[in-house]
């Protein structure tokens, strides 16, 4: 017994002796985790991150490891100005490995070469693939929101150039990036061209990402430009910024995150139909503030409201200035917006756009035209303030055609009092030019003083127009015609109260030049 007990001895001396003597880098730097990678995730909803590589390029060293720092180090950002805004500390799902700090990458060969797969319209093709991968693995795919990583073996910050360059955009709930060998999260703000390519890509990778959550380019408001603490919008120029000069998340993009489905900390429905609309509204210029002031009707409710101002040489909004607000009382809202914040005013046209951010993730945008005069805003909008008749038993008798394919079109939804929905004329098939029209019977003869009219939000709007009245639906009388103004809503105003049961529509031309019309809503008011 001595004798083992003094081997044993020896044996524990010796196995001290050597790990005491093994380099501290030899040590292995995850001890006692398992070889692969075991991802879990608080989150019901995540991200899903893809990497793809075309079948003549190769895969980047070090890829999981440089993308999973990226992306760990993206959720913190996302989760320090949500929680800046009162959110609370939310950001996106990931399937991630604590221990080891990696994240779930999905790797896809590409079928095709390169070429296949270019900038300009190369999405398509990616999202093929991508989407052929979740048909066979469909237990992998746990969000609608992908961001796809392509892979190019050209060294970026070396000063090699792209041979074909790949998408990176954002593209509804998709976005696309890429990743050059070494490209690495530590050489932000390291100054040189790699600092700087760190910043294109890896702040451009953010920025498309953004898209991909849902949001819309929007800018910094005066004070946020001139701050430290902000500086520029990461949905602005923030891809030109990040990890160089102060780079923030707008209020207005957290208000529209904080409903998106890859942040969602419990199950839930999302994106799922939504009927909402702006039906009065007061907007005007008081004392150096615009003042909105307004209601709206949904189904889905509303956490929060953006008042977004896009000026007309901006085309993407890459400079819009925001503000948000809670709803006020029941589905009402109103908000003042210093002029002093506005980047741009001079003599500039502006589009200004409220956005109902809706729990389920919808945001349901209405947009509205003014201008800036000398330094001052000629904004006048009043929505909603005439006595409309109900149309619950009006009735369409005729139409020169309707767009039927999944309803749409149908010309009933110019009646059915939701500034969201519309009449189309048909384009699927045989589409016929203008002029189109409609006729509505009102099954009664009314007083009325004028008409109102919503125009289809973003497209096709109505220019030339006529409406004639009728009260036996034989004899035809022109009341009023001219040009629609391509926004919102606009009343026709007539020059005395007429009495009449029914009215044809006649649209004779487009904003756009196409030869297709549509309209959202017509109504009668006394």
């Amino acid at each position: 017994m001595k004798t083992n007990t003094i081997f044993s001895v020896i044996a524990c001396l010796a196995m001290v002796l050597f790990y005491s003597c093994v380099p501290d880098d030899a040590v292995p730097e995850h001890s006692g985790n398992p070889e692969e990678p075991v991802f879990s995730s608080e989150h019901p909803y995540n991200l899903n991150v893809i990497y793809f590589v075309s079948n003549d390029r190769e895969v980047n060293a070090d890829y999981e490891q440089r993308i999973s720092k990226i992306m760990l180090e993206g959720q913190r950002f996302f989760a320090d100005w949500m929680e800046h805004w009162g959110y609370g500390s939310k950001t996106f799902g990931l399937l991630r490995d604590e221990n080891m700090q990696r994240v779930k990458i999905h790797l896809i060969h590409g079928t095709k070469s390169s070429d296949s797969y270019p900038y300009e319209g190369g999405a398509s093709a990616v999202k093929e693939e991508v989407e052929a991968y979740f048909s066979e693995h469909p237990e992998e795919k746990t969000s609608d929101h992908n961001l796809i990583i392509c892979a190019v073996n050209e060294k970026l910050d070396e000063g090699e150039d792209m041979e074909v360059g790949v998408p990176f955009y954002g593209i509804g709930r998709d976005a696309y990036a890429l990743d050059y060998p070494g490209m690495s999260y530590d050489n932000l703000g390291v100054g040189g061209d790699v600092g700087w390519k760190a910043t294109v890509w890896i702040g451009g990778l953010y920025h498309e990402m953004g898209h991909g959550l849902n949001l819309p380019h929007c800018g910094s408001k005066v004070s946020e430009s001139e701050s430290d603490d902000y500086g520029t919008s990461l949905m602005g120029a923030g891809n030109s910024t990040f990890g160089i000069s102060p780079t923030f998340l707008a209020q207005s993009s957290a208000a529209i995150v904080n409903n998106c489905q890859v942040f969602s900390e419990e199950n839930g429905m999302f994106y799922t139909d939504t009927n909402a609309y702006i039906d009065r509204l007061s907007a005007g210029y008081e004392n150096g503030d615009i003042i909105v002031t307004g209601s709206y009707v949904s189904d889905i409710p509303v956490t929060d409201i953006t008042y977004y101002h896009k000026v007309g040489t901006d085309s993407g909004g890459y400079r819009a200035i925001t503000w948000v607000g809670e709803p006020t009382g029941e589905q009402s809202f109103q908000m003042r917006m210093p002029i002093s914040e506005f980047q741009e005013r001079g003599n500039e046209e502006y589009t200004f756009s409220i956005i109902l951010h809706h729990e389920n993730g919808n945001n349901t945008w209405t947009d509205f035209s003014y201008a800036f005069q000398s330094d001052i805003p000629d904004i006048h909008i009043s929505i909603g303030q005439q006595n409309v008749y109900d149309k619950t038993n009006w009735q369409i008798i005729d139409v020169s055609s309707e767009e039927t394919v999944n309803e749409n079109g149908a010309v009933a939804h110019v009646l059915d009092g939701n500034p969201q929905t519309y009449w189309h004329s048909r384009w699927n098939t045989d589409t016929p030019g203008y002029p189109h029209y409609f006729v509505v019977d009102m099954k009664e003869e009314l007083q009325s003083k004028g008409f109102v009219i919503y125009q289809r939000v973003g497209r096709r709007a109505i220019n030339a127009y006529e409406i004639e009245v009728s009260s036996d639906s034989m004899a035809w009388e022109t009341l009023a015609e001219g040009s629609l103004e391509d926004t919102y809503e606009q009343v026709i105003t007539l020059a005395g109260e007429t009495k009449f049961r029914y009215f044809r529509f006649t649209a004779k031309s487009s904003h756009d030049g196409e030869p297709f019309a549509a309209l959202a809503e017509i109504g009668v008011y006394h």
